[in-house]
């Protein structure tokens, strides 16, 4: 359970094109024209940061059979886990398919492994996804707040 929250975490997106004072992008992957959508599925992504309420980066308690895998989003309903070449698991298969969604093409959120996050921001190099939900802690209640960070694989 724990390796798939890791991976939903992981999931999420960004986009904003960023462009130089002189006109061009200095480098920059050119989104303009194109949809969230499409940002999501124009390459691979790597999971580079994963903080939650405690403004803490998760990332290093990452098991490192974790940290080596990227994402593709195959289609518009389906995003592959590709295992790259640490495996958690001698069993494991190297790459695994599951459902994503976004309400429109351009929608504010993205559903990936059953949890909705807001895009928080986006361009071709890196997608910053959000999340806020409720948690029990010990008969307690509270909000938890999550923030995942995908750079290009």
């Amino acid at each position: 359970m724990k390796k798939i929250i890791f991976s939903i975490s992981a999931l999420v997106v960004l986009f904003a094109a960023s462009c130089g004072s002189d006109g061009t992008n200095g480098g920059a992957i050119d989104i303009s024209g194109k949809t969230k959508q499409e940002v999501f599925m124009m390459h691979a992504w790597d999971l580079s940061s994963w903080n939650d309420s405690s403004s803490q980066d998760n990332y290093d308690n990452i098991e490192a059979c974790m940290k080596d895998d990227f994402y593709s989003f195959i289609s518009t309903s389906q995003v592959e886990i590709n295992r790259a070449s640490l495996k958690c698991d001698d069993a494991e298969k190297p790459t695994e398919k599951f459902a994503w969604s976004m309400a429109s093409a351009d929608a504010a959120q993205v559903t990936v492994f059953n949890y909705t996050w807001d895009i928080s921001s986006l361009t071709g190099e890196q997608i910053v996804l959000r999340r806020k939900y409720l948690y029990n802690f010990g008969g307690t209640t509270e909000y938890i707040y999550s923030k995942v960070v995908l750079k290009k694989h």
